[in-house]
């Protein structure tokens, strides 16, 4: 049986440009709350197989590869990937469309640097169907082109195209391809944005930092006072950090203990985050955060199963819209790679957010500044204000310097 791969691979960097955002702030909005659903699920699941260990992906990255994956499939193995997306409610024209819009968006955005590409990499010898291909290229500015996945070398091609769209971040996705593969598709997301309000070095500090097994380590703590959007249960502190345009922001979560934060992963939905987010109100505080960085790699074919996808990983699948057989098709690979870094002077990684509730000046005036202290496990989040879009998430069990 022929082999499907989807390669995907998600970058977040460091920097800021100060052009003004973009135009059309409702681009790719409709996927805002189905794909933030589907990097929840993925997440969670991830973050429960391996409860002591940092966990960061890209919902984004990973969902416009399985979009893009998905016009290659039809039956119930299009139903199945567009269920694990939460978008099987709409006709597939109408979802590539909004795909179209977010790929779209991603890359007009200028005030910070922000970009996306996706690439079609198909087995020279076995025709595809040219309206998949002109879909992808269409819908996901989806570049194509042929290789002999026999030859070594196209190990290394697809492995420089990663390279170069991640700044070098990321120099490899694929270590071999079985050479019975038919198709290979990549998704890459780079973002680099600098604090609104940066950190000063002078203030970082060596602090103990309780990791997911419960032992102690030093870490480089950052500490900044100023007023931010904040808010604090007996469970658990949230706190949005924005960029320096403002239209991007990270957001930290720091449940109380290892059961505040199972719980709180297991009742994690999009429209859950959206209400911690607008619960959220301007005070003035003081944060310590980690500097830290993360190298993140994972298969995700285990995921996707319990999603619900496991059809289109299994014989039996119908991948027809790519190939017709014979020989049949299925998704053999599913692979991410991210990369995260946290530093005084920003964050590199992609943002997907939406604009925090603001109490009154007479509210703000009553309450007692904050000091949020992150020195055990956390819950992070990097989202696009503009439509809401989660680029970025993950759970930060140990800081890597």
């Amino acid at each position: 049986m022929a082999k499907c791969i989807i390669a995907i691979m998600t970058l977040l960097a460091s920097g800021i440009a100060n052009a003004p955002p973009v135009d059309s702030p409702e681009a790719g909005r409709s996927l805002a709350a189905p794909y933030a659903q589907f990097g929840f699920d993925a997440l969670r699941d991830l973050s429960s197989e391996h409860p002591r260990d940092n966990v960061f992906i890209s919902p984004t990255s990973i969902a416009v590869a399985l979009a893009m994956a998905s016009n290659g499939a039809n039956g119930a193995t299009r139903d199945a990937i567009l269920k694990t997306l939460h978008s099987n409610r709409q006709s597939i024209d109408m979802f590539n469309a909004d795909n179209r819009a977010l790929v779209e968006q991603i890359n007009k955005a200028t005030a910070v640097q922000l970009s996306m590409a996706n690439a079609l990499w198909a087995q020279k010898v076995v025709p595809l169907n040219p309206s998949f291909v002109q879909t992808l290229g269409t819908a996901y500015r989806a570049g194509a082109e042929n290789l002999d996945f026999r030859d070594p070398k196209s190990v290394e091609k697809i492995n420089a195209w990663v390279a170069k769209h991640t700044n070098d971040r990321v120099q490899e996705i694929l270590n071999h391809i079985d050479p019975s593969t038919v198709l290979v598709l990549t998704s890459a997301i780079a973002f680099k944005g600098k604090w609104s309000l940066p950190f000063d070095p002078k203030m970082t500090q060596p602090h103990d930092f309780k990791n997911g097994s419960g032992s102690l380590r030093k870490v480089p703590m950052m500490k900044h006072f100023g007023e931010y959007s904040y808010a604090k249960d007996s469970s658990l502190e949230s706190i949005r950090l924005p960029y320096a345009d403002r239209m991007f922001a990270m957001y930290v979560v720091l449940p109380r203990d290892v059961v505040a934060m199972r719980r709180f992963l297991q009742q994690l939905t999009s429209d859950r985050f959206t209400f911690l987010v607008s619960s959220l109100g301007l005070r003035s505080g003081t944060i310590d955060l980690p500097r830290f960085a993360i190298n993140y790699r994972t298969g995700l074919n285990a995921t996707l199963a319990k999603l619900g996808m496991g059809i289109a990983l299994k014989e039996g699948a119908d991948f027809s819209g790519i190939h017709q057989p014979p020989p049949p098709m299925r998704i053999s690979d599913v692979r991410h790679v991210s990369f995260l870094k946290v530093d005084e002077e920003g964050t590199e990684a992609s943002a997907a957010t939406a604009i925090a509730a603001v109490p009154t000046s007479a509210l703000r005036e009553r309450e007692e500044p904050f000091h949020m202290v992150v020195d055990h496990p956390f819950f992070v989040v990097i989202r696009d204000e503009r439509s809401g879009q989660i680029l970025f998430t993950g759970v930060v069990t140990e800081p890597q310097s």
